[in-house]
């Protein structure tokens, strides 16, 4: 079908080219009848005007057919194109609305049913229109508390909710959408049917909550195997400790009984306060052993996170290197620059901190510098703890984190000593890093979030 605006203008020039013909031919026949007239016979008034009539019908019907009757078929044929292309698109969307998988109506502003699909006559079993669509569709024929209907109508507005017990327990995505329906103000309402995915979701969630317990119950397993590892660790370490520690408690034992006795036999009141202030000093020593060594051995699921300075752990871990590990000739420099703390449990920090250092020791085969440095780089706490022992060779540096490796002999390890402190460390979202050379020695970089 042509334009609008082409067709008037095709009309125009038409209707132009027909009024210029016209005139050309009125000028023409009227010449010729003054020309022919004189030689006709003479005619009466009714042949004149016969002749007149037949001249301007012969002038007036092509214009009528122009401007009338040919508009006029043409109107015609162009509104039968357009009830035709009307019908088809009518049909079509009767035929797509039908054919949609999920149903659909159209209420009024109280819920009466105005129109309703081919898919939910089916569902209800009737046509059921001027009805309710809670009292036909609600297993309990009460209105949804989050009906659309409870607020005025919203012309192109769509909202959705979620509809339970519909159609014998089944469960419906219902979108609402604002229209006009017979020149009236009307609710669309299209159902989507959810049942199956619904189920498979609570399905899926239990499953996933299943999986989860499991999961907990697994990683609390492993929680607990991990913690028995650490103190089985400590208690290994604790096996090479014992003799320095015995040797460590018995000298200043020993002091306190000789000053006891001194005591018992002297007469002399500063001579016996002299002795007192001595054996104060030696139980206090005493005290320091015993107390970091408890520390030490305390199980570590006994206390919560806590914000623990590293550089006193690191303080107390020389100090019980000191007291059972460490040789004359063994000398360790401490480099301690300000460093926040960090969340962990104290006791668990201090046994990294004292594996490194033992086996930094042990490497230097009793001979040698430890240097022990803190440091704040890119927001974290930065340890580094560094020897001059023998180094470990290129090919053990990728096994040292695994369990039960070990380069050292049966009697002075198991094995567990590196891996337990990679776990520790991985525990509070550190890292550590190793960089050694053979007969140069070893540095350990532990690094944590600062607080």
């Amino acid at each position: 079908m042509p334009d609008e605006p082409v067709a008037k203008k095709e009309f125009h020039q038409s209707a132009g080219w027909l009024l210029a013909v016209l005139v050309a031919a009125v000028f023409l026949v009227e010449t010729l009848v003054m020309v022919f007239l004189p030689m006709l016979p003479p005619m009466s008034r009714a042949e004149a005007t016969l002749l007149d009539a037949t001249l301007l019908a012969i002038l007036i019907f092509p214009m009528f057919y122009f401007l009338v009757f040919r508009p006029l078929v043409r109107n015609i044929a162009e509104r039968r194109r357009a009830e035709e292309a009307l019908r088809e698109t009518s049909d079509f969307n009767k035929l797509l609305i039908e054919s949609l998988p999920f149903g659909m109506d159209i209420v009024d502003g109280q819920g009466h049913i105005l129109y309703i699909s081919s898919a939910m006559e089916n569902a209800v079993g009737k046509r059921a229109l001027g009805e309710k669509c809670w009292t036909l569709y609600k297993d309990d024929r009460q209105q949804c508390a989050d009906c659309s209907l409870h607020q005025p109508i919203q012309i192109g507005v769509t909202k959705s909710m979620e509809s339970a017990g519909v159609l014998g327990g089944r469960i419906f995505e219902v979108t609402h959408t604002g229209m006009r329906y017979q020149g009236k103000p009307a609710i669309l309402e299209v159902f989507y049917d959810i049942t199956e995915r619904k189920h498979a979701e609570e399905m899926l969630e239990e499953k996933v909550e299943e999986r989860t317990r499991e999961l907990r119950e697994n990683q609390a397993e492993k929680d607990r195997v991990t913690g028995q590892l650490i103190q089985a660790e400590k208690m290994a370490a604790i096996g090479t400790m014992v003799s320095g520690i015995g040797h460590e408690i018995n000298n200043p034992l020993y002091v306190i009984m000789g000053k006891a006795e001194a005591i018992r036999d002297e007469r002399d009141v500063s001579a016996c306060n002299e002795h007192a202030r001595d054996i104060i000093k030696q139980a206090r020593h005493i005290s320091a052993i015993v107390k970091n060594l408890s520390g030490y051995i305390r199980p570590a699921d006994r206390h919560e996170l806590e914000n623990t300075d590293v550089r006193e752990k690191l303080v107390e871990a020389i100090a019980m290197a000191k007291h059972s590990l460490l040789d004359d000739r063994i000398v360790i420099h401490r480099n301690f620059a300000p460093v926040p703390k960090i969340s962990a449990k104290p006791e668990e920090i201090q046994q990294v901190f004292f594996n490194v250092i033992r086996n930094g020791i042990q490497a230097m085969a009793g001979q040698g510098v430890l240097e022990v440095a803190t440091a704040l780089e890119d927001g974290q706490v930065c340890i580094r703890i560094r020897d001059t022992g023998t180094g470990i060779r290129a090919e053990h540096l990728g096994k040292i984190f695994d369990p039960f490796f070990t380069t050292k002999g049966p009697d002075e390890g198991e094995g567990l000593g590196m891996y337990i402190v990679q776990k520790i460390v991985n525990k509070y979202n550190g890292t550590i890093a190793l960089e050694s050379q053979e007969s140069k020695g070893t540095t350990v970089t532990i690094r944590f979030p600062a607080i």
